[in-house]
């Protein structure tokens, strides 16, 4: 779910043009970088033929997260977890061949799994009893024609949609999950997809694609056959496909930019009033980005009409965040952001008492050299798991979440 700055650029940034995905980890190192001219120069047998003018490119990364909380503090037995990234993009002249790898540490029992969204960094390579474990997240190839740039293959697709400038890396970021990504939309885990990207920088630019709506991390099992099996889940539902189509408009030419988006996926799942299976959910969204001098802000809008865990409840959203640049080692960030429940999924946390939350965040950056940043970080949540009241065992109500991140490129 997290991809190098480097890499990204190279590719496109959708945000900008429509030639690739967005960065999501921006601070990964470049640990290898073999051109074409390199490596013909090595006397490797046919490389000039195998590689484009940009070769193969390596990078790694790591990020740790310690974190306490003012509820139940006592009960955390991991107060630092981490998580390892690796990207590989090979330039085969006629397209990118991308691979991401990544590892993650138990996130039992750590300020996220007792606060629930409280690290989006955590957990994100598990098994399915929760243990860390590394894993090949993604293996896809793209190629550009004209301004259509196409990718296809096993991918994180909120690494084409739903991008804004301040609220997407939780990296160098927010931590929060509600301040990464758009809770109302029903993004699959990693899956089998097809994405198309068209349009030119600084111009209007588009996003259609489609994929399995029931992708690794929805897996109960985690394992990767599942994933290219389009028929039913392991329990009988039929999985469906999920489909984005978005549309990106330059405001001004200082940067802003209004993203209007809709989805719909054909998963079926249980409503949580009791009244059968739903067989497709559709949501929509609005994102809009903009910039005062040193200060960048997005504002984020979704909905939509589930009445289903396909999105946890939540069917709408807004968000407000914000980011100063101090200068080119120090970063300020600040933004809230607020979840409407369904009343029927409120109903289900019984005999807890189910609630809309709100999560507020400021961190502090300083990226003290090229390979080492750190992140102090504080969170306040309303209604933590979606809760105002409930059993001792449980954390609800008023929650504060302390945090401190450090990123390394290792060389």
């Amino acid at each position: 779910m997290k991809y190098s700055n480097d890499c990204a650029m190279k590719r496109g940034d959708n945000r900008l043009h429509a030639a690739g995905p967005t960065s999501r980890k921006q601070r990964l190192i470049p640990i290898l970088t073999l051109t074409a001219t390199m490596l013909v120069g090595s006397n490797a047998v046919g490389a000039g033929e195998m590689f484009g003018e940009d070769g193969i490119s390596i990078e790694l990364g790591s990020t740790f997260v310690g974190q306490q909380i003012s509820k139940k503090n006592g009960d955390i037995t991991k107060d630092l977890v981490g998580s390892l990234d690796l990207v590989i993009d090979a330039d085969l002249g006629f397209g990118t061949l991308h691979l991401y790898g990544e590892g993650a540490s138990t996130a039992d029992i750590s300020a996220s799994s007792l606060v629930g969204g409280a690290n989006a960094d955590a957990g994100t390579a598990a098994t399915p009893a929760g243990k860390g474990r590394i894993q090949l997240s993604e293996i896809s190839f793209g190629f550009d024609v004209g301004a259509l740039n196409s990718n296809i293959g096993v991918m994180d697709l909120t690494a084409f949609a739903d991008a804004t400038a301040t609220a997407n890396d939780e990296g160098v970021q927010f931590l929060a999950d509600a301040l990464v990504n758009n809770p109302t939309i029903a993004f699959p885990d990693y899956t089998p997809a097809i994405v198309f990207n068209y349009g030119e920088e600084g111009g209007l630019q588009f996003t259609a694609l489609s994929g399995n709506a029931y992708g690794l991390g929805d897996n109960p099992r985690g394992n990767y056959s599942q994933l290219f099996k389009f028929g039913n889940t392991p329990t009988g539902e039929r999985k469906g496909l999920f489909s984005l189509a978005e549309l990106r408009l330059p405001l001004s030419q200082n940067g802003s930019l209004l993203t209007v988006g809709g989805w719909l996926s054909t998963m079926e799942a249980a409503r949580y009033d009791g009244a059968g299976n739903d067989k497709s959910t559709l949501g929509g969204y609005v994102n809009i980005d903009g910039a005062v001098g040193d200060l960048a802000w997005s504002a984020r809008f979704g909905f939509n009409n589930g009445k289903t865990d396909i999105t946890g409840g939540v069917n709408s959203f807004a968000s407000l965040s914000t980011e100063y640049s101090i200068n080119e080692q120090h970063a300020f960030g600040a933004g809230v952001a607020h979840s409407g429940l369904l009343n029927d999924y409120k109903t289900s946390l019984a005999p807890n008492s189910g609630a809309n939350s709100t999560v507020a965040e400021i961190y502090y950056r300083w990226q003290i050299t090229d390979e080492i940043a750190i992140s102090p970080d504080i969170q306040y949540h309303h209604n933590a798991n979606n809760l105002s009241t409930a059993t001792p065992a449980d954390v609800y109500g008023s929650v504060w979440a302390y945090g401190l991140r450090i990123q390394l490129g290792m060389l």
